[in-house]
């Protein structure tokens, strides 16, 4: 049973939360908090092994509380806020929360959409319990002190090797989980990797005008949003915008372009992992790296498939590091993947496969 501390200035939701949280069996609630203060307070002398916390918070808000939590007893944290706070949320992802989730007005909801939020916390509170918490936290702490050195040393390499490698676009996908493994993938794939980046992450659109400038900002990489039409320049990240699918197209017979496809969604989705590994597949094949990262559902695999079938080389996290082990799990099943690799592994590889190792 897990051991659970709510914290929000609301009475209403604390009292919400608790109920439909306490009514799971894996869940036991073991206080709640009213403000920041108290949160640290009593994760420090109840000892949870989650806390489900809001941002804001009177006294000490969500992000000096996480950081006071993790300093003290790094412990599992899932923020969640509104959708005026969307750039506060990636601020408490790099204090140490492990996930943050937008709340809706919890105060004029029926009780079914109340349950269906919490599900969702309780989904990311269960998968979350065997990750090492405090590791991450460290990790966060050195890239911070080394970041601005090596963006220095390694982006003068890019036009060197740019064109040194067989591969010409690296394609990720990711849901549940993925902002924390895509930052830790960039990261380790360093500012001086060559290839143009498209990534499809499952991510609210309250989040989605922030998550390229906190890329950008915590690992090195140049990230933008896609914009149609535009040319994918070597050493630079795209992400897919909130509500479009992001293709691959070739232009010209010389250079590769984002396209942004507004058509119907595939896996209840918009962006969707397979319709940009399916783009790839068609329009660089063999010269596509694929990888795809933790995230509930089926979404990608298939895409995948056509791009191994195409000749390209296909990556997936592995169940041990995912958060959630269903897309590279349903991509596993379909034969779709060349090669499994915990997240930490997974740079790397993309470099030596990529013909463009480190240093």
């Amino acid at each position: 049973m897990t051991r659970v501390l709510i914290a929000d200035d609301s009475a209403i939701v604390r009292a919400m939360l608790g109920q439909v949280i306490g009514d799971d069996s894996n869940f036991e609630i073991v206080g709640m908090a009213e403000n920041g203060k108290y949160a640290v307070e009593m994760c420090l002398e109840l000892k949870p092994e989650l806390v489900i916390m809001d941002i804001n918070m009177p006294i000490l808000n969500g992000i000096d509380a996480i950081s006071q939590i993790m300093e003290k007893r790094p412990t599992a944290i899932v923020a969640f806020t509104t959708e005026d706070t969307a750039e506060i949320g990636y601020k408490c992802l790099d204090a140490g929360a492990i996930e943050v989730v937008q709340k809706p007005n919890l105060a004029t909801m029926d009780r079914q959409k109340i349950q269906n939020f919490c599900k969702k916390l309780i989904v990311l509170a269960d998968a979350y319990k065997k990750h090492n918490i405090t590791s991450r936290k460290l990790r966060n702490i050195y890239y911070a002190q080394s970041i601005t050195r090596e963006i220095i040393k390694e982006k003068n390499q890019i036009h060197q090797e740019q064109n040194k490698s067989p591969y010409s676009i690296l394609a990720i996908g990711a849901s549940t989980g993925g902002p924390i493994a895509i930052q830790t993938l960039l990261r380790d794939l360093g500012p001086s990797f060559p290839l143009p980046i498209i990534i499809t992450q499952h991510i609210d659109e309250m989040f989605d005008r922030q998550f390229a400038h906190w890329l950008s900002n915590t690992t090195g990489q140049t990230v933008t949003t896609a914009v149609d039409g535009a040319t994918l320049m070597p050493g630079h990240v795209y992400i897919a915008p909130s509500g479009k699918h992001l293709k691959l197209q070739y232009k010209n017979h010389c250079e590769y372009v984002a396209e942004l496809d507004d058509s119907e969604e595939v896996h209840f989705l918009k962006p969707a992992v397979d319709k940009m590994f399916s783009s790839c597949a068609r329009t660089a094949g063999s010269k596509t790296i694929a990888v795809i990262l933790t995230g509930m559902g089926q979404d990608g695999a298939a895409g995948m498939k056509e791009i191994l079938d195409a000749g390209g080389y296909t990556i997936a996290e592995s169940e041990k590091s995912c958060v959630i082990y269903g897309m590279p799990k349903a991509a596993v099943e379909l034969d779709a993947v060349k090669r499994i690799e915990d997240l930490d592994a997974i740079g790397e590889v993309i470099r030596q496969v990529a013909g463009v190792p480190r240093g």
